[in-house]
């Protein structure tokens, strides 16, 4: 679809948002509310996912992975409309959230931080921050959902560089505490829009090779982001300078994971071995040695997908001297064999996307 039918589409209000219309209104209303949610039919709201807050069981803390994602692990990116007058429900996810203003504004609350955002600011969100988003009318805001994986498989090279956002997604993949959101104020900028216009028609239209394009979309408003409007980020700034330092340890296990120690590390950083080990528990919130094997295991993973190197070279090449320890290992971390993981994982390459 064009840019004109897909704003046609995303300006016509779906039965969610007329019914939370109509909830506002009621609200609004304190004399008639009550009677309101009296004559609400239970089996209908909890048919449709609807959020009622004063319902605490229609009330979702946190959203998981599963609700949102296909098993197909090529498929890691997931595009919708916010829906328009959505009660502003604090919650959390295990994925990574992205959401544009196309339209219109918003508001976004983490802690006591509230963000207005105008039509062209984006705002990135680590997972399990708890968080709302309040677009009270009907402005049109795109989220864009990511899996945690998609990041080391997909975007790895902007996961490498010395940048904002390879800061902002490395403090998640590798810190206790990240940094809970960046906000670019991106203003009237025509390329950045056009590419997420792009991004939701792809998503919605699903034509061939459509996760790959998207991925690559992805890419774009990334790399565009870091090119034109680091300048123009918020962030919470009480939260810099731990996610630096986990950062720095992040990369020096990625390059050096094969043979890395506590006190190779610690002379590294200048630091003593002991100090090296509070240190990496604090920001974290594991001892060393289940970081370093995160890392490796991580490593082998990439490894296991990517490449058709033997199971014995892999655990050489990420740190492990024997091969039945890496095996017992691995089996620990995913449930299966390396094997059946590289089975499970591996997609046919001569296969079209869905």
């Amino acid at each position: 679809m064009n840019e004109q039918q897909l704003l046609t589409k995303l300006r016509t209000l779906n039965e969610s948002e007329i019914f939370y219309r109509n909830y506002r209104l009621a609200r609004s209303s304190p004399n008639s509310f009550q009677a309101y949610l009296d004559r609400l039919d239970p089996a209908m709201v909890r048919s449709n996912a609807l959020l009622i807050p004063e319902w605490p069981d229609t009330i979702t803390p946190e959203y998981l992975e599963e609700s949102f994602f296909s098993p197909d692990r090529r498929v890691g990116i997931h595009v919708s409309k916010h829906n328009c007058y959505t009660p502003a429900v604090p919650h959390r996810h295990n994925f990574f959230e992205m959401f544009y203003v196309l339209e219109g504004r918003c508001i976004h609350q983490v802690g006591n931080n509230h963000s207005l955002l105008n039509a062209g600011d984006l705002c990135l969100i680590q997972p399990q921050v708890t968080h709302s988003l309040d677009v009270s009318d009907e402005s049109i805001v795109i989220d864009v959902l990511i899996r945690r994986s998609t990041f080391r498989y997909y975007f790895y090279n902007i996961l490498q560089g010395d940048n904002l956002l390879a800061s902002f997604f490395m403090s998640s993949l590798y810190s206790h505490k990240g940094i809970d959101y960046l906000i670019f104020h991106t203003g009237e900028d025509e390329e950045l829009h056009d590419a997420m216009v792009k991004l939701c028609a792809e998503f919605f239209d699903k034509e061939a090779y459509y996760s790959t394009l998207i991925n690559a979309l992805v890419t774009t408003v990334f790399v565009h982001l870091l090119r034109r409007h680091t300048g123009d980020c918020e962030l919470p700034e009480d939260q810099i300078r731990d996610t630096q330092t986990a950062i720095r340890i992040a990369r020096y296990l990625q390059m050096n994971a094969a043979t890395a120690t506590l006190n190779g590390l610690a002379n590294e950083f200048h630091y003593s071995p002991e100090y090296t080990s509070r240190l990496i528990k604090r920001i974290t919130g594991q001892p060393f040695i289940r970081l370093l094997t995160s890392v490796r295991l991580e490593n082998a993973e990439e490894l296991l997908r990517d490449t058709t190197m033997p199971v014995s070279e892999i655990a050489a090449a990420i740190g492990y001297e024997s091969v039945e320890h890496f095996i017992r290992t691995f089996r620990q971390r995913t449930g299966m064999t390396p094997s059946a993981y590289r089975h499970k994982k591996r997609a046919p390459a001569i296969l079209p996307e869905p």
